[in-house]
């Protein structure tokens, strides 16, 4: 049978300490990424949730990152992307992130059939795949995530770029009413 009557104080202290740092450790790996530190940008944040860099816009100025996954993201300006759906950033993007995913989203929307949705929540597979997952009220759609994994340049008025586009074409199209063939050159 062993005695324990008089434990050496070292001894002691020495085991106390390796399970506070065992303990610590275990904490740290079970933990979400740490709130940014100086130097860290969301491009090399989101891949740390197991996110694309590119669903943001290249006009990133600021970002905040909470302890409980709550961030706020300011832009420059608003603007817009082009993906397979035309995107529109607010100037200030705010959400829950976790690692595969980003709730309670609000400062994106899809533009679709000439409507614009919100998305409202974004997701990808685990362990990853070719997809990623947004929610846009009740309908969710699965895109590759190819097209996310840079980072895009922002576009300030691409709605009115595209309405110019569309008016010079159209004035660039031959008059129907004109018939060139019967022309008569001297």
């Amino acid at each position: 049978m062993a005695s324990f009557s008089n434990p050496n104080p070292s001894l002691l202290l020495f085991s106390l300490l390796l399970l506070l740092i065992s303990c610590g450790c275990a904490a740290a790996l079970e933990a979400a990424p740490a709130s940014p530190s100086n130097g860290t940008t969301v491009y090399e944040l989101l891949p740390q949730y197991g996110l694309p860099a590119g669903l943001l816009p290249d006009t990133v100025k600021s970002f905040q990152l909470a302890d409980d996954g709550s961030f706020v993201v300011e832009l420059e300006g608003s603007c817009y992307v082009e993906f397979e759906y035309l995107v529109y950033y607010d100037p200030r993007i705010t959400g829950v992130v976790k690692y595969g995913s980003i709730e309670d989203l609000q400062g994106i929307q899809v533009r679709r059939f000439f409507i614009w949705f919100d998305v409202e929540s974004i997701k990808v597979d685990l362990p990853p795949s070719d997809y990623i997952y947004f929610d846009v009220g009740w309908i969710t759609k699965k895109l590759t995530v190819g097209q996310f994994e840079t980072v895009h340049s922002c576009e300030a008025n691409v709605l009115a770029d595209r309405a110019r586009r569309a008016a010079d074409s159209l004035l660039q199209l031959p008059d129907p009413t004109r018939d060139t063939s019967m022309l008569v050159t001297e």
